[in-house]
């Protein structure tokens, strides 16, 4: 029975990862796409009239993505909640740091530490 729970929980973690991979990669392009659209229009020699709804979309976009992102950052604290329900712990994994895993109490940087002393 743990180690259905366990699968399970490696399966939908696995897919939590990829989809906020992919949130994330969708923002970088996004992004990119907003920063290339001023040059672009510059580089054309058009008037800053011109595509403007284009543009608004697109930033519109941009805003849609960043909340899916936080959509998502809220999902994968309701499914660290569930996974304590069924008890399995918790495992720093995924593709970066998570200051709410490392401690319960905020440890001092090192070189701040050894200057006070």
């Amino acid at each position: 029975m743990l180690n259905e729970r366990l699968g399970a929980a490696q399966d939908l973690a696995s897919k939590l990862f990829a989809v906020e991979a992919a949130i994330d990669e969708a923002l970088a392009q996004a992004g990119l796409l907003t920063c290339a659209v001023p040059a672009a229009r510059r580089r054309a020699g058009v008037s800053a009239v011109v595509g403007q709804e284009a543009i608004a979309l697109t930033g519109q976009s941009l805003a849609a993505l960043h909340e899916a992102r936080a959509k998502i950052v809220a999902a994968h604290h309701a499914f660290a909640e569930v996974q304590a329900q069924v008890g399995l712990k918790s495992r720093m994994s995924g593709d970066g740091w998570k200051p709410s895993l490392l401690s319960a109490e905020p440890q001092p940087l090192k070189l701040v530490a050894d200057q006070a002393a």
